[in-house]
């Protein structure tokens, strides 16, 4: 794994979240080898978000958090996840766009 970061997370204060960025490879492989045991119910799936491959993490059937990557020379260098609820209201509809 290359990831150098996990710059953010925007949570509204309404979960709970990361606050300040996580940064080194060591750190970051360390928080990602906790998530089965933080969120062992949740389900993974790939995500288009904004045009670009992500994940949404979904637990108990509901939309949970919204997680995109930077890949920069074929690696991952850095992880932005979203938990705010507020942001992710329209994540799971397809919009059609038009000019």
């Amino acid at each position: 794994m290359a990831v150098a970061s996990l710059v953010g997370c925007s949570f509204g204060g309404v979960v709970t979240a990361v606050r300040r960025p996580i940064v080194g490879v060591d750190r970051v492989a360390r928080l990602l080898s906790r998530f089965p045991t933080l969120a062992p119910d949740a389900r993974i799936s790939t995500a288009w978000i904004n045009g670009a491959p992500s994940l949404r993490v979904d637990i108990a059937g509901n939309l949970d958090t919204a997680i995109s990557v930077v890949v920069e020379s074929g690696r991952i260098a850095r992880i932005y996840a979203m938990r705010n609820p507020h942001k992710m209201g329209r994540l799971g509809e397809q919009v059609k766009l038009s000019r």
